[in-house]
């Protein structure tokens, strides 16, 4: 199993190891590891959530992750995944790693095309290698080493 310690080095290990396309990885990356893990909201009026009452005037923060790693949503959730992307609707409310609606990232295709490209000159101009790893995912995601990774031209 591959690990990592930022988005983009656990996409390279992704390509590395499962000769998948671009979108695909980025979009499992983005899913299991994103830089923004929740977003902060005010409550216009009194709102129910599954029997709890955020009063008007609350702030509360939706924590993003925990849509992104919910077993109800992924199977396997936990476990690094592109392949689930292949017949998936990316348009849904269980993933959201732009943002949604009225403060959707004006910059989201930009940052994937961004990837794209870093990707494509990593993986056919260098090699890399790593060290083992573990996850830490809270609060946040990152490797409890830090990853240390080597990289040389080709």
């Amino acid at each position: 199993m591959f690990t990592f310690y930022t988005k983009g080095i656990y996409i390279l290990l992704a390509i590395k190891s499962l000769n998948t396309n671009y979108h695909q990885v980025i979009t499992e990356t983005l899913r299991m590891g994103n830089v923004i893990i929740g977003v902060m909201r005010k409550a216009m009026k009194d709102v129910e959530v599954k029997g709890y009452v955020i009063p008007k005037g609350w702030c509360f923060l939706a924590y993003l992750r925990s849509v992104h790693l919910d077993k109800l949503y992924y199977e396997s959730p936990y476990k690094f995944n592109p392949w689930r992307w292949q017949e998936r609707d990316m348009s849904t409310s269980s993933f959201s790693p732009f943002g949604g609606g009225q403060r959707l990232c004006p910059g989201l295709d930009l940052a994937r095309l961004e990837a794209s490209i870093f990707l494509h000159h990593l993986v056919t101009r260098f090699r890399w290698t790593t060290e083992e790893d573990t996850i830490i995912n809270f609060p946040t995601v990152h490797m409890k080493n830090k990853l240390p990774i080597w990289i040389k031209r080709r």
